[in-house]
C-alpha cells in the first residue's frame, strides 16, 4: 500500500440553484445534479448515478489489484451496474444494485479468474459501506489462441 491508513479524500461541491460542479483537484471537474426523474437533466451526473458508477469503479479496482497480485492476465474487463430506486418504509433508497462483469482471459485461466473476481467484491470497499447489498454476476469468456495464417 503506497500510504499509510487512514486515507482521507476531499470533494468540493459548487453551485447555487441548478445543478452543481464537482471537483477535486487536480481531476477535471464535471458537471452534477438532480437526475431527470428528479426534475433534473440528462445531461448531468446523478447523485445515484455517481453512487452505481462507484461501485462499479471500485470493483474494478479492487479486481485490479488482487488479479496483478495472482499474475492473471486480464484481456477484457467490461460491467454494467444497475440500481433499482424505489419507495420504502425507510424512504427513498436503492433497493438492489447488481453489478454484471464481463471477463476476457486466457482458456487456461477461466476458473480462477471469477474465483479472483468474487474475492474482489468481498473486498470491494464501496459496496462494502452500503446498507443495501451489491449481487455480482458473472460471464467469463475464454479467448482461444489465434490460429497462425
Amino acid at each position: 500500500m503506497a500510504a499509510p491508513f487512514p486515507h482521507r479524500y476531499d470533494v468540493r461541491v459548487e453551485g447555487g440553484t441548478g445543478g452543481a460542479v464537482i471537483s477535486a483537484p487536480p481531476r477535471p471537474e464535471f458537471r452534477g445534479g438532480a437526475p431527470a426523474e428528479f426534475d433534473g437533466r440528462d445531461d448531468w451526473w446523478s447523485p445515484e448515478h455517481l453512487l452505481l458508477s462507484a461501485a462499479g469503479l471500485c470493483l474494478k479496482t479492487t479486481f485490479e489489484a488482487i488479479s496483478g497480485r495472482a499474475r492473471l492476465p486480464v484481456l477484457g474487463y467490461t460491467s454494467r451496474v444497475e440500481g433499482t430506486l424505489d419507495k420504502t418504509s425507510a424512504g427513498l433508497v436503492f433497493t438492489a444494485i447488481t453489478i454484471a462483469v464481463e471477463l476476457v482471459v486466457g482458456e487456461e485461466d477461466a476458473g480462477r479468474a471469477e474465483a479472483l473476481l468474487r474475492k474482489a467484491k468481498e473486498h470491494c470497499i464501496v459496496a462494502n459501506s452500503l446498507k443495501t447489498p451489491v449481487a455480482l454476476t458473472v460471464s467469463v469468456k475464454a479467448a482461444t489462441p489465434a490460429t497462425p495464417a
